[in-house]
């Protein structure tokens, strides 16, 4: 075997069952890895029995799950796959550019506007869903892990922060070491919500239902950075739902571009650098997060950060 898919996963049964089985329809027997947090033993291993996926029950959130993942990898190349997305294609293609280093990472440009239909429900910044030109993340990233590893380790998976950029997330690392990207382009559709589809030209490869583990990650208020946490549930709950009655027989049929062409991008990273807080600001923000959490979260957050070194360190 010469690829793998890795997925960090927290919650949303339904999706995970179709995600699984998309990529079983066009990879039968490739390696399926997922870390699995908040429980869910039963789930998994009926997961395991239909999908013949390897799984870990693990305590801890996205980034140490997927260096936990990609720690244990031992094909070639990688697929960084979410759980709330569905193959709708094969990948064979995109993987033939990295074997004949036509581009060296497969991936989403973080460049998402919200649309018409999702601004007034769910959180965005400026209009932006993710704005860090140039920088790449979820919901897919393949490249070639052995190569990736030999020459920068775990600790090259972590990214800084890019000038202009709304977001900065800890992967970002992978695309700033892997610099020719391949990116596939993301379009709305009206009729499933927050979801996006990624295309690669006329072809479409990728679906995303955003935030899949909704039911857990709007749980707590301090995570929902825009409009009241039950109208974000109520609203990708319902996207999801017309997306699972569709699925596979999707409607695909009023798409719109979700890159923002015709935006003045230079002008917008410049106003995200103006409006991007200073070291102080950062650190008294830090300060204050930490008084709010007390000792016992803050001795958790030491233990994870202990255990992330251990990982970067390998």
């Amino acid at each position: 075997m010469t690829l793998s898919f890795v997925t960090p996963y927290w919650s949303g049964a339904e999706m995970m069952r179709v995600h699984l089985a998309s990529i079983r329809t066009f990879y039968p027997d490739v390696p399926i890895l997922v870390s699995k947090r908040g429980g869910g033993q039963t789930e998994m291993e009926a997961h395991r029995a239909e999908f013949g996926i390897q799984y870990w029950l693990e305590e801890c959130g996205y980034v140490d799950a997927l260096l936990r993942l990609l720690a244990r990898c031992e094909t070639e190349y990688v697929c960084v796959i979410e759980h709330d997305t569905a193959l709708l294609s094969t990948l064979d293609g995109l993987l033939a550019g990295l074997r004949d280093d036509r581009w060296d990472l497969v991936g989403m440009e973080e460049r998402v506007r919200d649309s018409p239909a999702t601004a007034a429900s769910l959180p965005s910044t400026n209009g932006w869903w993710r704005f860090a030109p140039g920088q790449v993340a979820g919901p897919l990233l393949m490249f070639n892990w052995r190569e990736f590893k030999r020459r920068w380790g775990m600790s090259g998976i972590r990214g800084r922060r890019s000038y202009g950029a709304w977001e900065y997330e800890y992967d970002h690392g992978i695309g700033q070491r892997l610099t020719r990207h391949k990116y596939l382009l993301p379009f709305h559709t009206m009729k499933y919500g927050a979801g996006t589809l990624l295309k690669d030209g006329d072809a479409a490869v990728l679906w995303h239902q955003w935030y899949g583990s909704y039911r857990t990650r709007f749980s707590n208020a301090h995570v929902v950075h825009g409009p009241r946490a039950d109208d974000a549930v109520a609203y990708v709950g319902r996207g999801e739902e017309a997306f699972l009655a569709d699925y596979p027989n999707l409607d695909l049929s009023d798409l719109r571009p979700a890159w923002g062409p015709g935006w003045d991008i230079r002008a917008e990273q410049t106003a995200a650098e103006l409006a991007y807080p200073g070291v102080v600001a950062r650190s008294a923000a830090r300060l204050r997060r930490w008084r709010q959490d007390g000792w016992l979260e803050m001795a958790a957050r030491l233990r994870a950060k202990v255990d992330r070194w251990r990982m970067e360190s390998m």
